[in-house]
């Protein structure tokens, strides 16, 4: 269900900057006070905030991407026992069972995962992103455009597949796939996309 979003909430949807975001939200607060809107301040409080460091934003959600990224490359021997991390960092991303009863919310844990997707996607543009030779050659343009594909198909589709989460992590493979392909206008589909590079 594809909520209508308030023009001060579309800039914040497509920002990556923690302090940006957290100004834009600012700006929006007061507008409206739904349980949808309550449940986007909590997402972005436990994303950004540090509760030690209040003043310092941070991104859990990009360190919970690299995260399901490393589980899907070395999936150990045993896969399946993976399934209990993969569900720890999937509660630390949607914090409760909110999206999974109530659509708006649903759609605003989608719209959040696929502002954590975006910048995930930013990352990949540096030089330094899929270097080779043990870190000493770098990377061209290509090779990170396919190291990038591989990578968000395997934090979404592929571990959601290799460990049996299909439906817990159906918002954040939805996600991946809609971003990349906005980001991306040539792809018909991520999953089309992986096998083409794989």
């Amino acid at each position: 269900m594809a909520m209508e979003l308030h023009p001060l909430l579309e800039p914040y949807y497509k920002e990556t900057d923690p302090e940006i975001r957290k100004n834009k939200l600012d700006a929006f607060s007061g507008q409206s006070d739904t349980p949808a809107d309550q449940y986007r301040k909590s997402l972005f409080e436990c994303r950004h905030v540090d509760k030690k460091h209040p003043e310092r934003l941070v991104d859990r959600y990009l360190f919970n991407l690299i995260s399901l990224a490393a589980v899907f490359k070395s999936p150990g021997f045993f896969p399946k026992f993976r399934k209990r991390e993969v569900l720890s960092i999937l509660k630390g991303m949607q914090i409760d069972d909110r999206p999974f009863s109530d659509p708006l919310c649903e759609e605003v844990l989608y719209l959040e995962y696929r502002n954590a997707v975006r910048r995930y996607i930013d990352t990949c543009d540096d030089p330094s992103y899929g270097r080779s030779l043990l870190g000493m050659k770098p990377s061209d343009k290509e090779g990170r455009k396919q190291k990038c594909c591989i990578d968000v198909w395997g934090f979404s589709f592929g571990v959601a597949s290799l460990v049996g989460l299909e439906k817990e992590m159906s918002i954040l493979c939805r996600a991946a796939n809609d971003e990349y392909c906005a980001l991306n206008p040539e792809a018909g589909s991520l999953e089309a996309e992986y096998k083409r590079y794989t």
